[in-house]
């Protein structure tokens, strides 16, 4: 690989680079392993790792003075397709659609490749313009919040990080996308102003498709970034639960989503579990939903539920609680909702309290599902009628009448 042709792309490079490290909170790792290069003298590895963000630096982001619109900063960071990452975009977009001037505020990071050149923030220095937040409540505090801040955010368990509530009070107002989130913050001694703007999908890409003929196999799937979160998402729980249900029925399969960082999972040696840990786009990802008969999730803790919600707007029912943000769109009449007991957090990354799924209860309804197709099928239907209600369009109307409320963008 070239290096960067000029110093000022260079330096510009080498500042993206910064900035993406410290999002991810992998500076010190990353300066560890520069270091043992430059001491086994390879010193092209080196440059090579240190100006790998080049191509994100060439075409400078626009002046935020030569667009039109109220200003508003935008603290947050596109670095790949999930997560944060995801809600960040697709706020970007809403904003953007609003009329919205949207710049970047000077900790947040946008690869080039996710972010189209029209929804590009553009660059300026902040002066007390109002600005929005978009990260775990943890991070939020790496933005120096203040009054004219406003935070969008979300945890899984009933308990904040330390020191997330002190952050978030500094802020004129905070945003979340459940009243369970709501009522948890609440708790934990969040007293700024608290909207509730839930979080929605592109009914473009995640709907239920053309029919499809009933299928012989029953197929069950079950998803998770394992690498951020680890136990929560308890995948491997649901293939050992899968092979509780169907011991030798080789009329059943299960299909299991990870991201490229995430652990491995044992399958067990089953061939019938099929287990892909390659990036899927949009397009791809809800080709995968519209695979299955439904969708497993044990997931001990969720501050929403965006996968579930792009399942079942896919016309796949769930089998899963409703416990966390997961109840604000999903119950027992558009899926298989299996109950949960209160249990401590068992993640380094969490404290406090989250829930344990009844493992008997997903066996027994794994197995109703392989039973009766047509009931899957008609479950499957009434999620897609429900996710029908949360889009993304909705979330950024919602989203833009709040900042509006609370003064950190001027009514068109």
């Amino acid at each position: 690989m070239a290096l960067a042709p000029n110093l000022g792309l260079a330096l510009r490079a080498v500042r993206h680079k910064l900035r993406m490290l410290t999002a991810h909170d992998t500076f010190w790792p990353a300066a560890a392993r520069g270091g043992r290069l430059l001491l086994r003298g390879r010193v092209g590895a080196f440059a090579r790792k240190l100006f790998n963000e080049a191509d994100n630096a060439r075409d400078p982001a626009p002046r935020g003075g030569d667009r039109p619109g109220p200003v508003l900063f935008l603290g947050g960071c596109v670095l790949g397709l999930g997560g944060y990452d995801h809600l960040v975009l697709n706020v970007l977009k809403g904003l953007t659609g609003a009329g919205v001037n949207v710049c970047r505020d000077r900790r947040g990071c946008f690869r080039r490749p996710h972010v189209p050149p029209e929804l590009r923030p553009a660059e300026l220095r902040r002066r007390g313009h109002p600005r929005l937040i978009v990260a775990p409540p943890h991070a939020v505090r790496r933005y120096r919040p203040d009054g004219r801040s406003a935070a969008f955010t979300m945890w899984e368990t009933d308990t904040l990080p330390p020191g997330a509530a002190r952050a978030l009070n500094r802020c004129g107002v905070v945003v979340v996308p459940s009243r369970w989130g709501e009522r948890c913050f609440r708790a934990n001694g969040v007293t700024a102003p608290i909207e509730v703007v839930p979080l929605g999908h592109d009914p473009l890409v995640f709907n239920p498709g053309p029919p499809r003929e009933p299928g012989r196999v029953a197929v069950f799937g079950t998803a998770g970034a394992l690498d951020a979160g680890g136990l929560r998402k308890n995948v491997q729980l649901v293939i050992d639960l899968f092979r509780r249900a169907f011991p030798s029925d080789p009329g059943v399969r299960l299909r299991v989503k990870v991201t490229p960082n995430s652990p491995p999972v044992d399958a067990r040696g089953d061939a019938r579990v099929e287990v892909t840990d390659t990036p899927l786009s949009p397009a791809d990802l809800a080709a995968w939903y519209r695979s299955l008969g439904a969708f497993v999730n044990a997931s001990a803790g969720e501050g929403f539920g965006l996968h579930l919600l792009e399942a079942m707007a896919c016309g796949v029912p769930l089998i899963s609680s409703a416990f966390g943000g997961v109840g604000a769109f999903f119950d027992g009449r558009v899926g298989y909702e299996v109950g949960w007991r209160p249990c401590g957090a068992v993640n380094a990354v969490y404290r406090g309290g989250w829930s344990e799924p009844d493992a008997a209860g997903i066996v027994a309804r794994m197995r109703e599902v392989a039973r009766d197709g047509a009931e899957a099928r008609r479950l499957g239907a009434a999620a897609a009628a429900r996710a029908a209600r949360f889009r993304w369009e909705d979330t950024h109307r919602k989203l833009v009448l709040a900042l509006i409320r609370h003064g950190f963008i001027r009514p068109a």
